[in-house]
C-alpha cells in the first residue's frame, strides 16, 4: 500500500510542473499564430508536438516507475494514474 501511495504522491508532484510548462508552451505557440497568420486562418495547432510528447513521456514515465522503482503490477501502476 506504501508504494502504490508513493506512486501516486510521485505523480502528484511531477502533474503541476508538466501543466505549467505545457501552458507556457501552448501560450508561446498561440502568440507566434497571431503574429505570423495575422488576418488569415491559421494553419498551425496551438498544441505543439513538444507538448504532446511531454505528455505521453510523464504518463509512460509514471507507468514505468510504478512498475520498476515500487514493484506495482500493472493494473496497480495504471490505476495510480
Amino acid at each position: 500500500m506504501i508504494r502504490f501511495l508513493a506512486s501516486i504522491v510521485l505523480t502528484a508532484l511531477a502533474l503541476p510542473v508538466y501543466l505549467r510548462w505545457s501552458a507556457e508552451q501552448a501560450e508561446e505557440q498561440i502568440d507566434k499564430m497571431q503574429e505570423a497568420a495575422f488576418n488569415t486562418p491559421g494553419a498551425e495547432a496551438p498544441v505543439t508536438p513538444s507538448i504532446v510528447v511531454g505528455g505521453i513521456g510523464l504518463l509512460f514515465g509514471h507507468f514505468v516507475v510504478g512498475r520498476r522503482l515500487f514493484r506495482l503490477r500493472g493494473w496497480q501502476a495504471f490505476l495510480s494514474l
